[in-house]
């Protein structure tokens, strides 16, 4: 073999050490680099559930029979009941909420407001001997209606958050419950 050869074969063979230390560093950070993309996504769809909210709110759940909403033309307070689900688990019906319901004659459907306090999202009580809601935690009033008492001194930002309601066969009360943002006055759904 010729002397030429065998230098430029040893040459080879013994590299440069630079060179082997810029590839395995190289190889380190893309394989990194491909072993962490799997790693973040499977943790973010592993962990989503943990970030959802209690219900599917903003979907009509029956609340009451008609027959048991009284039209005395008082808010008569019901709880809403629906069952949760997440990715993990699915649990019984239980309530999520609260609504008032009021009728002002036989004839007419049912008004429904929410049980919660547009200001601090508080739970908001009808006080009969007084016909007005009032919020325990800042002393807020609304009349039987919803509509606040004297807007310019309630800390309040807005009436109560009035609910769509459907009445199905002939004698069920479905109320399309959600909440909505406190503290503002713009009647915005979380």
């Amino acid at each position: 073999m010729n002397q030429d050869a065998k230098s430029h074969d040893s040459d080879a063979g013994s590299g440069d050490p630079r060179r082997g230390f810029f590839a395995q560093v190289a190889s380190i950070v893309v394989g990194g680099f491909v072993g962490l993309v799997p790693l973040v996504s499977g943790l973010v769809v592993f962990f989503d559930p943990l970030g959802r909210r209690r219900s599917q709110g903003g979907k009509p759940l029956r609340v009451a029979s008609l027959d048991a909403v009284p039209a005395d033309g008082l808010p008569h307070r019901f709880p809403v009941i629906d069952t949760r689900w997440d990715k993990w688990s699915k649990y019984p019906p239980q309530p999520i909420g609260a609504v008032y319901l009021r009728r002002q004659s036989e004839d007419e459907p049912p008004q429904a407001v929410s049980a919660v306090c547009p200001h601090l999202g508080c739970a908001v009580d009808f006080k009969a001997d007084q016909a007005l809601y009032q919020c325990p935690c800042h002393n807020s009033s609304w009349t039987p209606d919803a509509v606040r008492v004297r807007p310019e001194s309630c800390p309040s930002p807005r009436d109560l958050d009035e609910l769509e309601v459907e009445i199905r066969n002939d004698n069920e009360v479905w109320v399309r419950y959600q909440r909505f943002r406190s503290g503002i006055a713009k009647k915005i759904p979380e």
